[in-house]
């Protein structure tokens, strides 16, 4: 298993592929398009969540620089240099 942050785990796998079995096997149009819209309504969820996510990481991340500028400005003059400095 690799680091890729993206990469599906084992059971998202299965369940990809119990719903590429289910489309190709199915012969009734109207339980096909069924699952297809249910199918649709469950991917715009995860985009919305991705979505929220992301923009929840954005600002904790945003903040967090936020407050280590205000703590660099609040830093008396000479002391910038000394923190950045390696020993």
């Amino acid at each position: 298993m690799g680091i890729d942050p993206v990469e599906r785990r084992l059971e998202q796998n299965f369940e990809a592929e119990r719903w590429t079995r289910f489309i190709q096997d199915c012969q009734d149009l109207e339980q096909l398009r069924e699952t297809a819209l249910a199918l649709v309504q469950q991917l715009a969820q995860q985009k919305a969540a991705s979505a929220w996510m992301a923009t929840r990481a954005s600002e904790s991340e945003n903040a967090k620089l936020q407050m280590l500028a205000r703590m660099i400005r609040q830093q008396p003059d000479g002391e910038e240099e000394k923190a950045t400095e390696s020993p």
